[in-house]
């Protein structure tokens, strides 16, 4: 992705330009196998093998493009539109920041790129397919079976967006990923929730367990109790770890800024400990400490803490990947970047295509963990010990009682 420094609407437009170019190679590709993406088909020719990187120079620089790789098939794959495209680039860039700000709509598409068409020798048919590429590919991509995806650890985590026009609210998309027994990172679900409640989780959740995903190990989240409530009844069972980074900050806003550092380190002690008996250890400190200095912090982090170090029952190497919720902080600051710009979208459509835009094109990117069949055996071993024998932290119960 292009770096968002400098002129925002020229950063919104090459983002544009490689999004909306993305989509037309992956038009031709499938027409020229005869099959859509995530659709099996018994007559297709040949078969995607994922994407490279490819750098097209333009009139306000260089875009990067996933260019699609083709198998099995007799014809070489060779993108027409992509050689129109650089012989007619800067009217195209040009175009591109009013069509993301109206919305994406196939009109947007038609005026902005009708000076390719007559040079890149694209059937009508397929200029239709792309048109809506961005669409069809979501909707395929939110509706795919999940059986095959062995989930043991599943984020979830809400971004805020202002949706709608005319609304000065911002409503919470809703994003569930996750990591599977071969240590890869899926992408699972991107969906509009309004608010982070517990009815708008349940629908995440039980369009997950429709759509076939077998029950995760492990759940990570922030202490959104709408988020709680609606893992708990679709899995009573599933083991969970409270983010530690959203705990941190809630303690600290409980206590002066004077004393944050301090706060921070004795906290570091337990959430970063080499072991779960000396993370106990820890928070029993904690309490003795500063109890009666700060008691509302102390507190607040002596709620529910077994669930923030649930963490350390699983394999040491996953722990600081299970810590906390922020796995895709990075990938939410880089969807800010492209929709500050906007400002607000005209339709839900608009705004989840966008979202789930961004985040696509950043899991081809993303870094599982490593698994073999001594972290599986490991995992089998937590889930049971967790069952058997609870995390139970002792130095708060009179604080909490109180």
């Amino acid at each position: 992705m292009d770096d968002l420094r400098g002129d925002p609407i020229e950063s919104l437009a090459r983002f544009g330009a490689e999004l909306v170019l993305t989509s037309y190679l992956h038009a031709e590709v499938a027409e020229h196998l005869g099959a859509e993406r995530y659709e099996r088909d018994v007559e297709r020719r040949g078969y995607r093998n994922g994407c490279r990187t490819r750098r097209v120079t333009c009139g306000t620089g260089s875009l990067n493009v996933d260019y699609p790789k083709v198998r099995g098939v007799s014809e070489t794959f060779r993108s027409k539109v992509l050689d129109a495209w650089q012989r007619r680039s800067d009217t195209v860039v040009s175009t591109m920041a009013s069509l993301y700000v109206e919305g994406l709509s196939t009109r947007d598409y038609e005026r902005a790129l009708a000076p390719l068409w007559g040079e890149s020798g694209l059937s009508r048919s397929t200029v239709s397919r792309a048109n809506e590429e961005i669409k069809e590919a979501f909707e395929a991509w939110r509706r795919r079976d999940l059986s095959g995806e062995e989930i043991v650890y599943l984020f979830l985590d809400g971004h805020y967006e202002g949706v709608r026009m005319g609304s000065s609210e911002k409503e919470a998309i809703l994003v569930a990923h996750g990591i599977t027994k071969t240590g890869a990172r899926r992408l699972l679900s991107v969906s509009l929730g309004c608010r982070e409640s517990a009815d708008s989780w349940l629908l995440v959740l039980r369009d997950l367990v429709a759509r076939g995903l077998p029950t995760p190990l492990l759940a990570i989240s922030d202490g959104c109790p709408g988020l709680i409530r609606a893992v708990k009844e679709t899995w009573p069972t599933v083991a969970r770890q409270r983010c530690i980074a959203h705990r941190i900050r809630n303690v600290l806003a409980r206590a002066p800024k004077k004393a944050h550092e301090i706060l921070r380190k004795a906290m570091n002690r337990i959430f970063y400990a080499s072991c779960l008996e000396e993370a106990l250890a820890a928070a029993q400190e904690f309490a003795e400490r500063f109890q009666d200095a700060y008691p509302e912090a102390t507190s607040l982090l002596g709620k529910d803490l077994g669930d923030c170090l649930t963490f350390f029952r699983f394999p040491p190497r996953h722990w600081r990947r299970l810590r906390t919720s922020n796995g895709l902080e990075r990938v939410f600051k880089e969807v800010k970047r492209r929709t500050r710009v906007i400002g607000r979208f005209p339709t839900e459509m608009s705004a989840l295509s966008l979202v789930w835009s961004v985040m696509d094109q950043s899991a081809g990117k993303w870094r599982g963990v490593k698994m073999d069949d001594a972290h599986r055996r490991l995992l089998e071993e937590a889930v049971q010990s967790l069952t058997k024998e609870p995390i139970v932290v002792k130095g708060f119960e009179e604080l909490l009682a109180a």
